[in-house]
């Protein structure tokens, strides 16, 4: 190993953080397609920074589709420990390497009831994913991703080591800049409006002519909805997430029609199995 990048790629390759990426401080005073106000810019939580790490690790989709569950929760809790491990550890490392750094906080809020009063955290991962090149916002505030669609979760280290110094090449850089400008111009949300139909709260809105930041989710509705499923000991909804049609994971779990989440109507024998097993993983390990 040679470099910080030669570092992740490396983790890359075994799977242990199979999405990663840069972006420089200064991009968050540039942008104007999805706007954010600076008080939650990178420098204003580490005022040395220089360069935003991304890190990030998919959501499997047969375990979010059991939602609202024990199992999901279960699931989400886990790779909220993953990347907090991994922020530390790799910050730790930067620090020895004498490269100032520090992780963000995976979450940002000690309990629900804070973020049905002010619902929002001190960083959002979400725009240093975008800022990276990772992909693109869809409708509402979801993030989107080629390969996984809004299934992923991210963390972030703030270093004020320049990318050059941790060793990001040149044209690796230059792509990124590519690939962010591909996204934002064709984009990777379909409008198909899946989040907000099947929202069980209708915290989403539903005119197809409006697109985030014009549009966002009402967090407060959602942080209530999300403060009654974590009193019964189940998972944080993700049911937007769920559905979102976007995402090469479809393929792999044969889960191309979202059809299937409409478990009111059971048409076919595949879909009468998948709904019995969601029931049967909800029936177990939570409060009624």
């Amino acid at each position: 190993m040679k470099t910080f990048y030669d570092l992740l790629s490396q983790k890359k390759k075994k799977n242990i953080l199979p999405i990663f990426g840069f972006a420089d401080a200064s991009d968050w005073g540039k942008e104007q397609k999805y706007p954010i106000h600076p008080d939650f810019y990178p420098t204003n939580v580490f005022p040395e920074t220089k360069t935003v790490i991304v890190i990030g690790i998919p959501v499997i989709l047969p375990i979010l589709e059991t939602t609202p569950s024990v199992y999901y929760n279960e699931h989400q809790n886990n790779l909220n420990a993953v990347l907090e491990n991994e922020m530390v550890m790799l910050s730790s490392f930067l620090n020895q390497q004498e490269f100032a750094s520090m992780p963000t906080a995976r979450g940002g809020y000690s309990e629900m009831s804070v973020l049905i009063e002010k619902p929002a955290a001190a960083f959002s991962h979400r725009h240093a994913a975008y800022h990276a090149g990772l992909g693109v916002f869809g409708r509402n505030n979801v993030f989107l991703t080629k390969k996984y669609g809004p299934r992923v979760r991210f963390a972030t280290i703030l270093t004020a080591a320049t990318q050059t110094e941790l060793g990001v090449p040149k044209k690796k850089q230059k792509k990124k800049a590519g690939q962010k400008k591909k996204f934002e111009k064709n984009g990777l949300c379909i409008n198909c409006m899946a989040c907000s139909r099947f929202c069980p709260i209708q915290a989403i809105n539903d005119d197809p002519e409006r697109m985030y930041p014009a549009v966002k989710t009402d967090k407060s509705r959602c942080a209530a909805y999300l403060d009654e499923l974590g009193k019964k000991g189940t998972s944080r909804c993700g049911v937007c997430i769920k559905v979102c049609p976007v995402g090469k994971d479809r393929i792999l779990f044969d889960r191309r029609n979202i059809g299937i989440y409409d478990e009111s109507k059971i048409n076919s024998k595949k879909k009468e199995q998948l709904v019995r097993s969601w029931n049967h993983v909800r029936a177990y390990g939570t409060k009624k």
